[in-house]
């Protein structure tokens, strides 16, 4: 799997077990901060944010789902507390991880690697204004 697919996959998975609205995560392969709305094919995102914009963490516990990605492909994925399986349809792509706190880690079977995440930007909305929070760079707020 290519980085911004395992990104989807972390911000998915982050998004359902934390229910945190992510922003930005930490790859610490890439030893870098990936903000999220800059991944391409960022609409699958934006899609999956309408329809999870009001979700509680936890929900998704023993719940299978599949999500569409880019080049027609969608994600099927099985979670079981905090940890999660899944293929990305017409690959041989499968994928196994957990969510602890603000971490994520995600095996990659395809590759065998291992990849881990940090939640380090969250979105916060309120009164029609959104914050990114984060616990490593100064904030940002946009008003809007």
């Amino acid at each position: 799997m290519n980085s911004p697919t395992l990104a989807y996959i972390a911000y998915i998975t982050g998004r359902l077990i934390s229910g945190k609205r992510i922003a930005t995560l930490y790859d610490f392969s890439l030893a870098e901060h990936v903000d999220i709305h800059s991944l391409p094919d960022v609409e699958y995102i934006k899609a999956f944010d309408r329809r999870y914009r009001d979700y509680l963490p936890g929900y998704a516990s023993g719940c299978r789902a599949q999500f569409a990605c880019s080049g027609g492909r969608t994600i099927d994925l099985s979670i079981n507390g905090t940890a999660f399986m899944g293929h990305i349809t017409g690959s041989s792509a499968f994928f196994i991880g957990a969510v602890r706190g603000d971490s994520i880690y995600i095996f990659d079977h395809e590759k065998s690697e291992h990849i881990n995440y940090r939640i380090s930007g969250c979105m916060i909305d309120s009164d029609e204004r959104t914050a990114v929070c984060s616990c490593c760079w100064s904030s940002v707020l946009k008003v809007g």
